[in-house]
């Protein structure tokens, strides 16, 4: 059984994920990739995508970039189970969903996803060793 999970380490993580998400949404591309681990991977299950270490991941999100012209893009988490493995590794599985916000305030919904990921402690500080997203639609397909 894992050890249960304290207040604190609660508190840990989410300021971990509204860090992350803010330095994704706000263009600080280096500032994300810096949230993995040197060899962390991330994963996109919906388009086959599987890139490993933080090069190979900022390369990934700046091939992206083009898709969010003229937009401001939100990520937004909830439903979180955090469950610790042990005194250095967390693994979380939560929802997320992705808006898009244009100059005239329209809002687009990108499908919801779960998102798996596993957290390491390397110096005192979490990053993020894996991630896997998963969108909802293609597990009706």
């Amino acid at each position: 059984m894992a050890p249960p999970l304290s207040a604190d380490l609660y508190v840990e993580v989410q300021t971990f994920y509204a860090r992350q998400m803010r330095a994704l949404d706000s263009g600080k591309l280096e500032d994300f990739a810096q949230s993995f681990t040197e060899d962390g991977v991330m994963r996109h299950v919906s388009r086959d995508d599987h890139v490993q270490g933080r090069e190979a991941i900022l390369a990934m999100l700046r091939a992206g970039l083009p898709a969010y012209d003229g937009f401001i893009p939100r990520h937004w988490f909830d439903k979180f189970l955090i469950e610790t493995v042990d005194a250095d590794t967390v693994r979380t599985d939560y929802y997320a969903m992705v808006t898009m916000t244009d100059a005239k305030g329209t809002v687009v919904l990108q499908p919801t996803c779960v998102v798996e990921d596993e957290l390491v402690r390397v110096d005192g500080t979490l990053l993020l060793k894996s991630r896997v997203i998963r969108r909802d639609d293609l597990l009706l397909r």
